[in-house]
């Protein structure tokens, strides 16, 4: 053999190697699965289009430098296949024991592992890791492969899903050690697969193939039958499709499942399919399907990858049947749901209609429940998770007291005044009980402010009964004589004829003895019963009676008077003549109260707050009084002038009982006074008897 003969055999068998590399570069760069090798200093020697796609790094930045770890940590650790290159069992140990680490028995020294990542290429993912050692023929480690798979879909579809990875193991090299490498990478990966070039014949037929489809590479390689294990009969896969870009042949053989685009790799599909028998059993398969160019960017070739899903897919099927129960459970669950809250409101409504405040107390006694139909009455309603000692704080002491004795086991009831809402003070029994067989407590808030108002109503009337008689009594006694003093006065004033001093004396013995005498009436007329001829009466008119028997006084002071008493105003059910006097009392008092040119204003109406009833108000600029002294203006006797009776605003207050009225004083020391009463409305009777 000539030196011409053997060089040329030399340039045609490197040209046939740099063929198969540049080959074997284009199905490892235009591969779908992420990956990047390493050599024995750390150094990235490939970072395929996969691996930029998943970590938003170019290959130019990342190829000849140590930094692949930051993509996924942001600072400086070392990756599976740097701990696989060093044999650091300890390290591997040390960073990947806690994310599920084990041994690939596909590959020697190879290792698995899964992380998740919050923020990789701006989202957040599940990683699949495999990294395998890259051998010289000597079985010395001069790099490693790592591969990705971007699990995320199948962790979010099913959390208890075994997250699975289509891993292929790569090395590149400018030689022949870089071929055999990444024939290795390609051979050794757990991840199904194979190639096919232009005319549709196998270039590669991995071990994993072998194993999921039960045909060698020996038979397939070379061989256009890639569709045997599959199909019974010839039709094209999808690498076939994506070598010949028959987008319309994806979506005609593939009907179970579309076609979808790749969304890492450009010109890349999958599908899934269903196989009755593939090696052996029923799968379910995901394909991967990715076009591999040359350097003028021509397909040149496909490669294809396989997923067995049929796990996830049962799951799939045991989520749904398992989601139909939930759903018939959360079903049954609303409707007793429903049942119960009906149960809820409709006890929540009884204690809510109930005219009694329902406490319930835990056994530190702390406020756990309040009915909520009166709790307005408490002031601040607000209570639960409040000690009972603090929930009414002006309470504090007594409150602290009893809580002391109910936990002593005495449950006795006892009063206790509190202010509402509205600033007014009502009264309450508490009556303490402990919740059968349950170690807490239950406090019965009954209003009892109106009972207790008939109670001092009923000493007040007692005392004033027995008063009365006294007073009928004494005043009997003295009026004949008094009678008989004015009458003789008089006749001394006629036969002596007094002038000066005398006379003035005698004026005042007059005075004095009418004064008596109109104490004298006051007296009889507050100590005798009066029955109130009631009849339909109009207040407007009232008033102009009233005025019309205070004509005197009111000249005499030269006082300003103004009413208002529309005409629109029903008539109320009332003796007139009491309701006059009463009047008249009122205006007495007011003018007394007042200096000369003092305004007087009288108001009829009706209360806003209650339609039914129709309001007199008497309203005086005069001298007013002070706080502690309105409570005593309707006790027999009591008077702040210096010549009154003190009976004047008792018969006013028992005129206005008598009517089922109310009677309201507000006055104001130096600003005045404003009597207000109320009297119900007049109601036409249905009938005579009860009109009687």
């Amino acid at each position: 053999m000539s030196d011409r003969t053997a060089i040329h055999r030399v340039v045609e068998h490197v040209e046939h190697l740099q063929w198969q590399r540049k080959i074997i570069s284009d199905i490892i760069n235009y591969s779908p699965i992420p990956q990047f090798a390493i050599d024995s200093n750390h150094r990235i020697i490939f970072w395929n289009k996969a691996c930029e796609e998943l970590t938003g790094y170019p290959a130019q930045t990342m190829v000849g430098t140590d930094k692949h770890y930051l993509p996924f940590y942001g600072v400086k650790r070392p990756l599976l296949c740097d701990l696989i290159v060093d044999r650091d069992l300890k390290g591997l140990q040390k960073y990947y024991a806690s994310k599920r680490l084990k041994r690939v028995e596909q590959s020697q020294g190879g290792y698995e592992a899964w992380d998740f990542f919050i923020d990789l290429n701006g989202r957040s993912r599940h990683l699949y890791f495999l990294a395998a050692p890259i051998c010289n023929d000597k079985g010395e480690i001069i790099g490693a492969v790592e591969t990705f798979q971007d699990v995320t879909r199948e962790r979010e579809l099913e959390l208890s899903l075994k997250e699975h990875a289509e891993t292929l193991q790569a090395e590149l090299e400018k030689n022949l050690t870089l071929q055999r490498t990444i024939e290795g990478i390609i051979e050794g990966s757990p991840v199904p697969m194979f190639v096919i070039d232009r005319e549709h014949r196998i270039l590669y037929w991995n071990r994993a193939m072998e194993e999921l489809t039960g045909y060698s590479a020996r038979s397939m390689i070379g061989t256009d039958n890639h569709w045997m294990p599959f199909y019974p009969q010839k039709r094209p896969l999808i690498a076939d499709l994506v070598v010949e870009n028959d987008i319309d042949g994806l979506n005609r053989y593939y009907v179970r499942s579309p076609a979808q685009k790749s969304p890492l790799i450009e010109g890349a599909y999958e599908v899934w399919d269903y196989f009755e028998n593939l090696g052996g059993r029923s799968r379910y398969l995901h394909f991967q399907a990715a076009p591999i160019r040359n350097d003028r960017g021509d397909v040149i070739a496909a490669i294809e990858t396989l997923e067995d899903i049929t796990r996830e897919e049962e799951m799939a099927k045991n989520l749904r049947e398992y989601a139909e129960s939930l759903q018939n459970e959360l079903s049954e669950n609303i409707r007793l749901r429903t049942e119960i809250e009906g149960v809820y409101r409709y006890l929540q409504s009884i204690l809510d209609s109930s005219p009694d405040i329902l406490v319930e107390l835990n056994k530190e006694g702390y406020v756990t429940f309040i009915s909520r139909g009166q709790a307005g009455a408490l002031g601040d309603a607000r209570l639960v998770g409040k000690h009972i000692t603090d929930a009414i704080p002006p309470c504090k002491e007594v409150l602290s007291f009893r809580w002391e004795e109910i936990k002593k086991g005495n449950y006795q009831p006892y009063e206790l005044e509190l202010t509402d809402e509205r600033g007014e003070k009502r009264s309450f029994l508490i009556t303490p009980r402990p919740i059968l067989q349950r170690d807490r407590y239950l406090l019965v808030l009954r209003d009892i402010t109106e009972f207790k108002e008939l109670e001092r109503r009923y000493y007040e009337t007692e005392k004033l009964a027995a008063l009365g008689q006294l007073s009928a009594g004494i005043a009997h006694e003295i009026r004949n004589p008094l009678s008989s003093i004015k009458m003789s006065l008089q006749i001394l004033e006629k036969r002596l004829k007094p002038e000066g001093n005398d006379l003035k004396r005698f004026k005042i013995a007059q005075r004095e003895v009418e004064h008596l005498e109109e104490l004298v009436n006051d007296v009889l007329i507050f100590a005798r019963p009066m029955e109130p001829k009631k009849r339909s009466v109009y207040v407007k008119r009232i008033i102009e009676n009233a005025l019309e028997m205070a004509e005197k006084i009111i000249s005499d002071k030269e006082i300003i008077v103004k009413t208002e008493a529309p005409e629109s105003l029903p008539p109320i059910f009332a003796d007139p003549h009491m309701i006059e006097q009463a009047l008249l009392n009122l205006i007495r008092n007011a003018v007394e109260a007042m200096e000369k040119n003092g305004k007087l204003v009288i108001r009829a109406g009706k209360r806003e707050e209650d339609k039914g009833a129709i309001l007199i108000e008497v309203i005086d600029d005069g001298c007013g009084m002070d706080e502690e002294e309105i409570p005593h203006i309707f006790n027999p006797f009591f008077t702040l002038k210096k010549q009154g009776t003190g009976l004047g605003m008792s018969q006013v207050k028992k005129i206005v009982d008598l009517h089922q009225g109310v009677i309201e004083v507000k006055s104001k020391k130096g600003e005045g006074t404003r009597i207000t009463l109320s009297f119900p409305i007049f109601m036409e009777p249905e009938s005579t008897e009860e009109l009687k």
